[in-house]
């Protein structure tokens, strides 16, 4: 299990867009990768789930990836959060 905290800085937190964009890439790793915020847990393979948090510009969520390629997966993240979060 690798977790990675992440503090959004778009000003519209996560939107449908960059929640679609999270969804499908995260779709491409075997691994679970789960977001977790002040206000509970997503899958970030499931968009309404992601969406369903309301995550707002400021807040601190962590990413925690489980599973074969866990490794890639974050590194994914830790990448594609700065670029589009």
């Amino acid at each position: 299990m690798i977790s990675y905290e992440y503090i959004v800085t778009d000003r519209q937190g996560l939107h449908a867009m960059n929640a679609l964009r999270l969804s499908r890439a995260a779709s491409e790793y075997e691994s679970h990768i789960t977001l977790k915020s002040s206000k509970g847990t997503a899958d970030c393979k499931d968009v309404l789930s992601l969406l369903g948090l309301g995550v707002r510009i400021g807040e601190c969520l962590e990413f925690i990836a489980e599973g074969p390629d866990e490794n890639k997966a974050c590194d994914f993240l830790k990448g594609f959060l700065p670029a589009n979060l």
